[in-house]
Protein backbone atom coordinates (compact mmCIF):
# COMPACT_ATOMS: atom_id res chain seq x y z
CA UNK A 1 0.00 0.00 0.00
CA UNK A 2 1.11 3.56 -0.52
CA UNK A 3 1.55 6.36 2.10
CA UNK A 4 -0.20 9.63 0.82
CA UNK A 5 -2.00 10.49 3.46
CA UNK A 6 -4.42 12.10 1.28
CA UNK A 7 -6.61 9.57 0.46
CA UNK A 8 -8.77 10.41 -2.11
CA UNK A 9 -12.47 8.78 -1.46
CA UNK A 10 -12.52 7.43 -5.48
CA UNK A 11 -9.76 5.55 -4.17
CA UNK A 12 -10.78 4.48 -0.98
CA UNK A 13 -13.79 3.00 -2.78
CA UNK A 14 -12.20 1.17 -5.74
CA UNK A 15 -9.19 -0.17 -3.18
CA UNK A 16 -12.73 -1.78 -1.24
CA UNK A 17 -11.85 0.82 1.49
CA UNK A 18 -8.15 -0.21 2.05
CA UNK A 19 -6.30 1.63 4.73
CA UNK A 20 -3.07 3.53 4.22
CA UNK A 21 -0.84 2.26 6.89
CA UNK A 22 0.97 4.97 7.55
CA UNK A 23 -2.15 8.31 7.15
CA UNK A 24 -3.35 8.32 10.77
CA UNK A 25 -0.08 7.20 12.31
CA UNK A 26 2.02 9.72 11.05
CA UNK A 27 -0.96 12.54 11.62
CA UNK A 28 -1.55 11.01 15.10
CA UNK A 29 2.49 10.99 15.67
CA UNK A 30 3.07 14.83 14.74
CA UNK A 31 -0.10 15.99 16.92
CA UNK A 32 1.48 14.51 20.24
CA UNK A 33 4.26 16.90 19.69
CA UNK A 34 1.93 19.70 20.15
CA UNK A 35 2.41 20.62 15.90
CA UNK A 36 -0.49 21.17 13.51
CA UNK A 37 -0.20 18.27 11.02
CA UNK A 38 0.16 18.25 7.44
CA UNK A 39 -1.55 16.56 4.70
CA UNK A 40 -0.69 16.20 1.13
CA UNK A 41 -1.01 19.76 -0.50
CA UNK A 42 -4.75 19.88 -2.22
CA UNK A 43 -6.17 16.52 0.03
CA UNK A 44 -8.67 17.71 2.97
CA UNK A 45 -7.52 16.57 6.34
CA UNK A 46 -6.89 16.69 9.82
CA UNK A 47 -5.00 20.19 10.73
CA UNK A 48 -5.72 20.89 14.13
CA UNK A 49 -5.40 18.41 17.52
CA UNK A 50 -5.72 19.35 21.25
CA UNK A 51 -5.25 18.02 24.19
CA UNK A 52 -8.73 16.28 25.48
CA UNK A 53 -8.35 17.49 29.08
CA UNK A 54 -6.86 15.27 31.76
CA UNK A 55 -7.54 12.39 29.43
CA UNK A 56 -4.71 12.83 27.85
CA UNK A 57 -5.28 12.64 24.39
CA UNK A 58 -4.84 14.50 21.41
CA UNK A 59 -8.19 14.66 19.69
CA UNK A 60 -8.42 15.99 16.39
CA UNK A 61 -10.58 19.40 16.52
CA UNK A 62 -13.29 17.66 14.31
CA UNK A 63 -14.53 14.63 15.63
CA UNK A 64 -16.95 11.95 14.45
CA UNK A 65 -20.72 12.08 15.24
CA UNK A 66 -21.84 8.43 14.47
CA UNK A 67 -25.54 8.84 15.36
CA UNK A 68 -26.22 7.43 11.90
CA UNK A 69 -23.54 6.02 10.18
CA UNK A 70 -24.12 4.91 6.25
CA UNK A 71 -21.62 1.73 6.53
CA UNK A 72 -18.51 1.07 8.07
CA UNK A 73 -16.31 2.37 5.03
CA UNK A 74 -17.52 5.95 6.19
CA UNK A 75 -15.86 5.04 9.69
CA UNK A 76 -12.26 3.95 7.92
CA UNK A 77 -12.78 6.98 5.68
CA UNK A 78 -12.73 9.25 8.45
CA UNK A 79 -10.01 7.44 10.07
CA UNK A 80 -7.76 7.99 6.84
CA UNK A 81 -8.25 11.55 7.16
CA UNK A 82 -7.11 12.09 10.69
CA UNK A 83 -10.48 12.31 12.67
CA UNK A 84 -9.35 10.31 15.72
CA UNK A 85 -12.37 10.60 18.29
CA UNK A 86 -15.55 8.18 17.51
CA UNK A 87 -18.89 9.48 19.42
CA UNK A 88 -21.52 6.51 19.65
CA UNK A 89 -24.34 5.39 22.02
CA UNK A 90 -25.98 2.33 22.75
CA UNK A 91 -29.68 3.81 21.15
CA UNK A 92 -28.00 4.90 18.03
CA UNK A 93 -30.39 2.87 15.73
CA UNK A 94 -30.68 0.08 18.41
CA UNK A 95 -27.35 -0.88 18.03
CA UNK A 96 -26.34 -0.11 14.70
CA UNK A 97 -23.75 2.58 15.32
CA UNK A 98 -22.13 0.67 17.28
CA UNK A 99 -21.82 -2.75 15.36
CA UNK A 100 -20.98 -0.29 11.81
CA UNK A 101 -18.06 1.25 14.17
CA UNK A 102 -17.02 -2.49 15.11
CA UNK A 103 -17.04 -3.60 11.67
CA UNK A 104 -14.80 -1.04 10.72
CA UNK A 105 -12.66 -1.96 13.85
CA UNK A 106 -10.15 -4.56 12.85
CA UNK A 107 -8.76 -2.28 9.82
CA UNK A 108 -8.25 0.64 12.35
CA UNK A 109 -4.98 1.11 14.60
CA UNK A 110 -7.13 0.83 18.23
CA UNK A 111 -4.41 2.49 20.30
CA UNK A 112 -4.59 5.57 17.87
CA UNK A 113 -8.78 6.34 18.54
CA UNK A 114 -10.74 7.65 20.88
CA UNK A 115 -14.11 5.69 21.30
CA UNK A 116 -16.83 6.45 23.21
CA UNK A 117 -20.32 5.50 24.07
CA UNK A 118 -23.15 6.15 26.20
CA UNK A 119 -25.94 4.39 28.13
CA UNK A 120 -28.77 6.56 29.16
CA UNK A 121 -30.09 5.46 32.71
CA UNK A 122 -33.50 5.28 34.47
CA UNK A 123 -32.65 6.52 37.91
CA UNK A 124 -33.20 3.18 39.78
CA UNK A 125 -30.81 1.24 37.38
CA UNK A 126 -28.56 -1.28 39.30
CA UNK A 127 -24.84 -1.76 38.92
CA UNK A 128 -25.17 -5.08 37.35
CA UNK A 129 -27.76 -4.22 34.87
CA UNK A 130 -25.74 -1.30 33.77
CA UNK A 131 -22.84 -3.42 33.17
CA UNK A 132 -24.66 -6.06 31.26
CA UNK A 133 -25.66 -3.09 28.60
CA UNK A 134 -22.41 -2.14 28.53
CA UNK A 135 -20.61 -5.59 27.80
CA UNK A 136 -22.99 -5.73 25.13
CA UNK A 137 -21.65 -2.25 23.67
CA UNK A 138 -18.41 -3.57 23.45
CA UNK A 139 -19.63 -6.70 21.88
CA UNK A 140 -20.90 -4.76 19.05
CA UNK A 141 -18.19 -2.48 18.87
CA UNK A 142 -15.73 -5.18 18.29
CA UNK A 143 -13.12 -3.90 21.34
CA UNK A 144 -12.25 -4.83 24.67
CA UNK A 145 -12.40 -1.04 26.01
CA UNK A 146 -13.85 2.58 25.33
CA UNK A 147 -11.93 5.22 26.19
CA UNK A 148 -15.10 7.21 27.45
CA UNK A 149 -18.51 5.91 28.84
CA UNK A 150 -21.01 8.14 29.23
CA UNK A 151 -23.82 9.15 31.67
CA UNK A 152 -25.97 10.29 28.59
CA UNK A 153 -28.87 12.47 27.91
CA UNK A 154 -28.41 14.01 31.99
CA UNK A 155 -31.46 16.18 32.52
CA UNK A 156 -31.64 16.57 36.33
CA UNK A 157 -28.74 17.23 39.09
CA UNK A 158 -30.05 14.49 41.19
CA UNK A 159 -28.99 11.92 38.50
CA UNK A 160 -25.04 13.30 38.42
CA UNK A 161 -24.70 11.22 41.54
CA UNK A 162 -26.92 7.78 39.58
CA UNK A 163 -25.31 5.55 42.17
CA UNK A 164 -25.93 2.31 39.77
CA UNK A 165 -23.54 4.20 37.00
CA UNK A 166 -20.61 5.06 39.22
CA UNK A 167 -20.83 1.51 40.59
CA UNK A 168 -20.88 -0.10 37.41
CA UNK A 169 -17.88 2.27 36.20
CA UNK A 170 -15.55 1.52 38.90
CA UNK A 171 -14.90 -2.03 38.49
CA UNK A 172 -15.06 -1.71 34.79
CA UNK A 173 -11.95 0.84 34.97
CA UNK A 174 -10.11 -1.68 37.24
CA UNK A 175 -10.67 -4.21 35.10
CA UNK A 176 -9.59 -2.13 31.91
CA UNK A 177 -12.98 -2.29 30.16
CA UNK A 178 -13.87 1.68 30.34
CA UNK A 179 -10.88 3.89 30.59
CA UNK A 180 -12.45 7.76 31.36
CA UNK A 181 -16.51 8.00 32.66
CA UNK A 182 -18.31 11.17 30.76
CA UNK A 183 -21.87 12.62 30.62
CA UNK A 184 -23.55 14.64 28.51
CA UNK A 185 -26.55 16.79 28.75
CA UNK A 186 -29.26 18.39 25.96
CA UNK A 187 -31.07 20.26 28.92
CA UNK A 188 -34.23 19.64 30.34
CA UNK A 189 -36.88 17.42 28.98
CA UNK A 190 -40.42 17.94 29.64
CA UNK A 191 -41.73 19.81 32.40
CA UNK A 192 -39.52 19.24 34.83
CA UNK A 193 -35.29 19.34 35.05
CA UNK A 194 -32.38 21.31 35.46
CA UNK A 195 -30.44 23.77 32.10
CA UNK A 196 -27.54 21.57 31.29
CA UNK A 197 -25.38 23.99 32.80
CA UNK A 198 -26.61 23.38 36.28
CA UNK A 199 -25.96 19.49 35.49
CA UNK A 200 -22.82 19.93 34.28
CA UNK A 201 -21.59 22.20 36.85
CA UNK A 202 -22.67 19.76 39.39
CA UNK A 203 -20.62 17.15 37.43
CA UNK A 204 -18.03 19.12 37.39
CA UNK A 205 -18.14 19.36 41.00
CA UNK A 206 -18.67 15.81 41.93
CA UNK A 207 -15.12 15.62 40.22
CA UNK A 208 -15.69 11.44 39.15
CA UNK A 209 -15.94 12.69 35.24
CA UNK A 210 -13.21 13.17 33.18
CA UNK A 211 -15.08 14.36 29.69
CA UNK A 212 -18.15 16.42 29.08
CA UNK A 213 -20.99 16.49 25.74
CA UNK A 214 -22.36 19.86 25.69
CA UNK A 215 -24.43 21.74 23.51
CA UNK A 216 -22.63 24.79 22.25
CA UNK A 217 -23.63 26.87 19.17
CA UNK A 218 -22.99 30.95 18.34
CA UNK A 219 -27.19 31.52 18.77
CA UNK A 220 -26.94 29.69 22.14
CA UNK A 221 -23.82 30.19 24.14
CA UNK A 222 -24.21 31.13 27.69
CA UNK A 223 -24.65 28.76 29.32
CA UNK A 224 -22.07 26.19 27.77
CA UNK A 225 -18.61 29.57 28.18
CA UNK A 226 -19.84 28.65 32.20
CA UNK A 227 -19.56 24.94 31.83
CA UNK A 228 -16.33 25.57 29.43
CA UNK A 229 -14.71 27.50 32.02
CA UNK A 230 -15.24 25.54 35.01
CA UNK A 231 -13.74 22.39 32.54
CA UNK A 232 -10.84 24.30 31.69
CA UNK A 233 -10.32 24.67 35.77
CA UNK A 234 -10.62 21.31 36.44
CA UNK A 235 -8.66 19.82 33.16
CA UNK A 236 -12.13 18.15 31.91
CA UNK A 237 -12.10 17.34 28.55
CA UNK A 238 -14.86 18.89 26.52
CA UNK A 239 -16.70 17.98 23.42
CA UNK A 240 -19.55 20.38 22.00
CA UNK A 241 -22.26 19.33 19.95
CA UNK A 242 -25.55 20.60 18.14
CA UNK A 243 -22.78 23.26 17.02
CA UNK A 244 -25.19 24.30 14.38
CA UNK A 245 -28.04 26.59 15.45
CA UNK A 246 -31.20 24.21 14.11
CA UNK A 247 -33.64 27.43 12.56
CA UNK A 248 -37.11 26.13 11.63
CA UNK A 249 -38.83 27.49 8.96
CA UNK A 250 -42.84 27.55 9.23
CA UNK A 251 -44.95 27.21 6.30
CA UNK A 252 -47.49 30.19 5.20
CA UNK A 253 -51.15 29.89 6.00
CA UNK A 254 -53.35 30.89 2.66
CA UNK A 255 -56.82 30.76 3.79
CA UNK A 256 -57.90 30.46 0.75
CA UNK A 257 -56.14 27.50 -0.16
CA UNK A 258 -55.28 25.80 2.55
CA UNK A 259 -52.35 23.24 2.79
CA UNK A 260 -53.30 19.70 3.81
CA UNK A 261 -51.96 20.62 7.73
CA UNK A 262 -53.90 23.84 7.73
CA UNK A 263 -56.99 22.24 6.48
CA UNK A 264 -57.23 19.75 9.26
CA UNK A 265 -56.67 22.09 11.81
CA UNK A 266 -59.71 23.89 10.21
CA UNK A 267 -62.03 20.95 10.12
CA UNK A 268 -60.87 19.80 13.67
CA UNK A 269 -62.05 23.98 15.00
CA UNK A 270 -65.05 23.78 12.22
CA UNK A 271 -66.16 19.76 14.17
CA UNK A 272 -65.97 21.91 17.73
CA UNK A 273 -68.78 24.50 16.36
CA UNK A 274 -66.45 27.28 15.21
CA UNK A 275 -66.85 29.53 12.26
CA UNK A 276 -65.05 29.17 9.84
CA UNK A 277 -64.44 32.97 9.88
CA UNK A 278 -62.98 32.45 13.40
CA UNK A 279 -61.04 29.46 12.65
CA UNK A 280 -59.30 31.17 9.57
CA UNK A 281 -58.27 33.95 12.40
CA UNK A 282 -57.39 31.87 15.51
CA UNK A 283 -54.94 30.26 12.78
CA UNK A 284 -53.65 33.79 11.26
CA UNK A 285 -53.21 34.61 14.93
CA UNK A 286 -51.06 31.40 15.10
CA UNK A 287 -48.81 32.53 12.36
CA UNK A 288 -48.56 36.62 13.61
CA UNK A 289 -45.32 36.00 15.43
CA UNK A 290 -44.06 33.86 12.37
CA UNK A 291 -44.99 37.04 10.20
CA UNK A 292 -43.15 39.41 12.55
CA UNK A 293 -39.79 37.28 12.59
CA UNK A 294 -39.88 36.71 8.84
CA UNK A 295 -40.12 40.67 8.59
CA UNK A 296 -37.49 41.00 10.99
CA UNK A 297 -35.30 38.89 8.30
CA UNK A 298 -36.23 40.81 5.19
CA UNK A 299 -33.17 43.20 5.70
CA UNK A 300 -30.39 40.39 6.44
CA UNK A 301 -31.71 38.50 3.08
CA UNK A 302 -31.53 41.85 1.09
CA UNK A 303 -28.31 42.72 2.55
CA UNK A 304 -26.76 38.93 2.09
CA UNK A 305 -29.15 36.87 0.03
CA UNK A 306 -30.17 33.63 1.00
CA UNK A 307 -26.89 31.72 1.73
CA UNK A 308 -26.98 28.20 1.91
CA UNK A 309 -27.38 25.92 4.95
CA UNK A 310 -24.39 23.92 4.04
CA UNK A 311 -22.57 27.14 4.56
CA UNK A 312 -24.30 28.04 7.70
CA UNK A 313 -23.70 24.91 9.05
CA UNK A 314 -19.92 25.40 8.01
CA UNK A 315 -19.90 29.15 9.64
CA UNK A 316 -21.11 27.40 12.59
CA UNK A 317 -18.16 24.85 12.88
CA UNK A 318 -16.12 27.70 12.42
CA UNK A 319 -17.26 29.68 15.22
CA UNK A 320 -16.62 26.62 17.58
CA UNK A 321 -13.49 26.00 16.19
CA UNK A 322 -12.13 29.32 17.48
CA UNK A 323 -13.03 28.37 21.09
CA UNK A 324 -9.87 27.19 22.49
CA UNK A 325 -11.78 25.97 25.59
CA UNK A 326 -13.40 23.65 23.53
CA UNK A 327 -11.25 20.92 22.46
CA UNK A 328 -13.21 19.02 19.34
CA UNK A 329 -16.50 19.55 18.06
CA UNK A 330 -18.69 16.48 17.29
CA UNK A 331 -20.37 16.96 14.09
CA UNK A 332 -23.16 14.11 12.64
CA UNK A 333 -20.73 12.63 9.46
CA UNK A 334 -22.92 9.62 8.39
CA UNK A 335 -21.41 9.55 4.57
CA UNK A 336 -18.57 10.04 2.42
CA UNK A 337 -19.94 13.60 1.30
CA UNK A 338 -20.70 14.89 4.80
CA UNK A 339 -16.89 14.05 5.75
CA UNK A 340 -15.65 16.04 2.84
CA UNK A 341 -17.70 18.78 3.45
CA UNK A 342 -16.32 19.43 6.98
CA UNK A 343 -12.98 18.19 6.58
CA UNK A 344 -11.05 20.97 5.00
CA UNK A 345 -12.32 23.38 8.34
CA UNK A 346 -10.10 21.56 10.44
CA UNK A 347 -7.23 23.85 11.55
CA UNK A 348 -9.63 27.17 10.64
CA UNK A 349 -10.90 30.06 12.01
CA UNK A 350 -13.54 32.28 11.18
CA UNK A 351 -13.15 34.97 9.61
CA UNK A 352 -14.26 38.44 10.87
CA UNK A 353 -16.77 39.74 8.37
CA UNK A 354 -17.98 36.02 8.92
CA UNK A 355 -18.16 37.08 12.56
CA UNK A 356 -20.39 40.00 11.60
CA UNK A 357 -22.64 37.59 9.51
CA UNK A 358 -23.59 35.37 12.07
CA UNK A 359 -23.95 38.44 14.17
CA UNK A 360 -26.99 40.21 11.79
CA UNK A 361 -28.13 35.98 11.34
CA UNK A 362 -29.05 35.81 14.82
CA UNK A 363 -30.53 38.72 14.91
CA UNK A 364 -32.47 38.04 11.63
CA UNK A 365 -33.50 34.49 12.60
CA UNK A 366 -33.55 34.84 16.41
CA UNK A 367 -37.43 33.97 17.08
CA UNK A 368 -36.96 30.81 14.52
CA UNK A 369 -34.95 29.17 17.40
CA UNK A 370 -35.78 27.13 19.86
CA UNK A 371 -33.07 26.86 22.19
CA UNK A 372 -31.58 23.56 22.99
CA UNK A 373 -32.20 22.77 26.54
CA UNK A 374 -34.70 26.03 27.26
CA UNK A 375 -37.37 25.14 29.12
CA UNK A 376 -38.76 28.78 30.13
CA UNK A 377 -41.88 28.57 28.66
CA UNK A 378 -42.63 24.19 29.22
CA UNK A 379 -44.41 25.32 32.51
CA UNK A 380 -46.90 27.27 31.35
CA UNK A 381 -48.30 25.01 28.89
CA UNK A 382 -51.92 23.35 30.10
CA UNK A 383 -51.08 19.86 28.10
CA UNK A 384 -48.13 20.13 29.90
CA UNK A 385 -46.30 19.33 26.43
CA UNK A 386 -42.53 19.17 26.31
CA UNK A 387 -42.01 21.71 24.32
CA UNK A 388 -38.52 22.32 23.78
CA UNK A 389 -38.10 18.29 23.16
CA UNK A 390 -40.39 18.03 20.25
CA UNK A 391 -38.89 21.43 18.43
CA UNK A 392 -35.33 19.35 18.78
CA UNK A 393 -36.70 16.47 17.23
CA UNK A 394 -38.07 18.71 14.60
CA UNK A 395 -34.67 20.55 14.37
CA UNK A 396 -33.42 16.62 13.73
CA UNK A 397 -36.14 16.18 11.26
CA UNK A 398 -35.95 19.45 9.39
CA UNK A 399 -32.35 20.39 9.79
CA UNK A 400 -30.28 17.65 10.27
CA UNK A 401 -32.33 15.06 7.61
CA UNK A 402 -32.59 12.79 10.81
CA UNK A 403 -36.40 11.95 9.24
CA UNK A 404 -36.50 8.22 10.75
CA UNK A 405 -34.79 8.66 13.96
CA UNK A 406 -36.85 12.07 14.56
CA UNK A 407 -39.74 10.02 13.82
CA UNK A 408 -39.12 7.46 15.92
CA UNK A 409 -38.48 9.68 18.91
CA UNK A 410 -42.09 12.16 18.67
CA UNK A 411 -43.77 8.81 18.43
CA UNK A 412 -42.24 7.51 22.22
CA UNK A 413 -43.50 10.81 23.57
CA UNK A 414 -47.35 10.10 22.64
CA UNK A 415 -48.15 13.47 22.35
CA UNK A 416 -50.68 15.22 20.42
CA UNK A 417 -50.33 18.85 19.37
CA UNK A 418 -53.02 19.32 16.92
CA UNK A 419 -55.43 18.43 19.84
CA UNK A 420 -53.72 20.43 22.41
CA UNK A 421 -52.44 23.92 20.38
CA UNK A 422 -55.33 24.46 18.10
CA UNK A 423 -57.66 25.90 21.06
CA UNK A 424 -55.26 27.54 23.62
CA UNK A 425 -54.24 30.61 24.03
CA UNK A 426 -50.70 29.90 23.50
CA UNK A 427 -49.56 30.86 27.53
CA UNK A 428 -46.09 29.85 26.43
CA UNK A 429 -45.59 32.17 23.36
CA UNK A 430 -45.95 34.80 26.45
CA UNK A 431 -42.89 33.55 28.06
CA UNK A 432 -40.73 32.80 25.45
CA UNK A 433 -38.17 35.25 25.58
CA UNK A 434 -36.90 34.64 22.05
CA UNK A 435 -40.18 35.27 20.84
CA UNK A 436 -40.84 31.60 19.11
CA UNK A 437 -44.13 30.96 17.42
CA UNK A 438 -44.01 28.04 19.73
CA UNK A 439 -47.89 27.08 19.07
CA UNK A 440 -47.05 27.14 15.42
CA UNK A 441 -43.82 25.32 15.43
CA UNK A 442 -45.07 22.85 17.89
CA UNK A 443 -48.31 21.98 14.80
CA UNK A 444 -45.54 22.14 11.96
CA UNK A 445 -43.45 19.43 14.00
CA UNK A 446 -46.52 17.44 14.24
CA UNK A 447 -47.35 17.69 11.09
CA UNK A 448 -43.33 16.73 9.89
CA UNK A 449 -42.92 14.04 12.75
CA UNK A 450 -46.45 12.40 12.95
CA UNK A 451 -47.66 9.36 10.58
CA UNK A 452 -51.38 10.55 11.05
Amino acid sequence: MGNDRGFSRRRFMQAGGALLAAGPAAGLARAETGKKSKPAPGKAAIRRHRKLGRTGFRVSDISMGCGEISEPNVVRYAYDHGINLFDTAEGYGEGDSERRIGAAMKHLDRSRIFIVTKLSLEPEEKADQIRARFLKCLERLNTNYVDALYLHAVNRVADVKHPGFHAAVAPLKKEGKVRHAGISSHGPRGQDGDSMADVLLAAVADGRFDIMLLVYNFMNSAEGKKVLQACREKNIGTTGMKVAAGVLNIEPFDPKNPSGRYARYLERMLKRGMSREDAVARIQAYLERQRQAQEKSKPFIARHGIKSEVELKQKCVQWALGDDDLHTICVSMPTFDKIDRFLPLSGTRLAAADQRWLHEYAAAFSSNYCRHGCNQCTGRCPARLPVNTILRYAVYFYCQGRQKTAMQKYTRLDVDPLASCTGCSAPCERDCPYGVPVRAALLQAHDWLSLS
